[in-house]
């Protein structure tokens, strides 16, 4: 009985011998993983900085009478453009026709009164010279004459604000734009006090945008910087203005400083009101390496990404700086035409073997606008 078991198990010690002996001899196959991969490019890059903000017209009127009276006609309504000069509103005349009709003739009488003194004060004159009138008759004479010419000048001030009054009968627009409101209707009796507001008139040939923005970014920002704008009422258009005013005092609840940004607006695409989204053009860096921003690897203050050398994966760790979503620039760590991995990366570890089975040139595809 012991016998057999001896022979079992210098069989087994053999067989498994015999085992070792073949793996020994036998090659493991490496692992390969396949990636897509794209060229290190150099390209121009922009970072923005970024705000939101309403667009107001360039300038905006509440028409408003200079002389009270009330309104006989209205020359435009809601929607209506206009330009400068162009009559808007006409009141009631009659009575300031009267009332100039009256000045000139209170003018009138007043002029001939102070040419007949001033006949007197002349001939006076010769015959105080002779002694034949004395000098209290000839300065009493002079000093009517004096009076009537002061009255006179009186009246002739009272004609020019009665004629003033009448030409301002005739409200007029003070600038090119468009009547957005219309305050009141023909009848009303339109004041001086308080003033009785009849049209709200904006111009929108130029609008402005005022939004905040943040005070770290205070030294980007500066009358004359170009400004990118998107609106939700404009889907897929691009406009384009420049900084116009810089408050330079900060808010200190929002810490931001307000900012006004002017826009042409010759097409009126532009409208009071409208909410805009800002962009700013911050930094701009020329001729620089690109790479997507997708293929960094973070692990703490650490950005590593994962290049294609002779077939296999090598870990390079790199530093960045502006950053233009889906854009990054690298300052060290990459050479130009370095092939990057950009879907796979994952799955690597420093000297993998790859096989790349997609390589693009290194374009900047969507790139966004400067």
């Amino acid at each position: 009985m012991k016998l057999p078991v001896r022979l079992i198990l210098l069989a087994s010690l053999i067989a498994a011998a015999g085992c070792g002996s073949n793996d020994a001899n036998t090659v493991t196959e490496e692992a390969m993983i396949s990636v897509i991969a794209t060229k290190v490019a150099r390209d121009d890059i922009v970072s923005f900085i970024y705000t939101t903000g309403t667009i107001f017209p360039q300038q905006e009127s509440m028409i408003s009478p200079k002389t009270s009276g009330r309104i006989e006609k209205l020359y435009v309504d809601e929607g209506d453009r206009v330009v400068k000069g162009q009559p808007l509103v006409e009141l009631e005349q009659e009575r300031l026709r009267i009332v100039v009709k009256e000045a000139k003739a209170y003018l009138k009488e007043a002029r001939a009164h102070l040419k007949n003194l001033e006949a007197t004060v002349k001939r006076n004159q010769t015959l105080f010279d002779k002694g034949i009138v004395d000098s209290q008759r000839f300065d009493d004479t002079t000093t009517e004459r004096d009076l009537a010419e002061a009255r006179v000048q009186r009246l002739e001030a009272t004609l020019e604000r009665a004629q003033q009054d009448l030409k301002d009968s005739v409200i007029t627009a003070p600038f090119d734009g468009f009547i957005v409101e219309k305050m009141m209707n023909e009848g009303e009796m339109a004041t001086t006090m308080p003033p009785s507001n009849i049209f709200h008139l904006v111009d929108t040939n130029t609008v402005k945008i005022e939004c905040g923005v943040n005070e770290g970014k205070r030294r980007s920002i500066m009358v004359g910087k170009e400004v990118v704008i998107e609106l939700d009422a404009a889907p897929g258009e691009i406009f384009t203005g420049k900084i116009a005013v810089v408050n330079p005092m900060v808010d200190p609840n929002s810490r931001t400083f307000k900012v006004k940004i002017e826009f042409p607006n010759p097409d009126f695409k532009l409208e009071s009101g409208m909410f805009a989204r800002v962009r700013i053009i911050d930094r701009v860096s020329k001729n620089t390496l690109l790479i997507p921003r997708k293929v960094i690897i973070e692990e703490g203050s650490v950005q590593k990404v994962f290049i294609v050398e002779e077939g296999r994966a090598v870990e390079k760790v790199i530093t960045t700086d502006i950053v233009n979503h889906p854009l990054v620039e690298v300052k060290t760590g990459l050479e130009e035409n370095d092939v990057v991995v950009t879907e796979g990366f994952y799955s690597l570890k420093d000297g993998i073997k790859v096989t790349i089975k997609e390589l693009s040139d290194g374009g900047t595809p969507n790139r966004e606008p400067a």
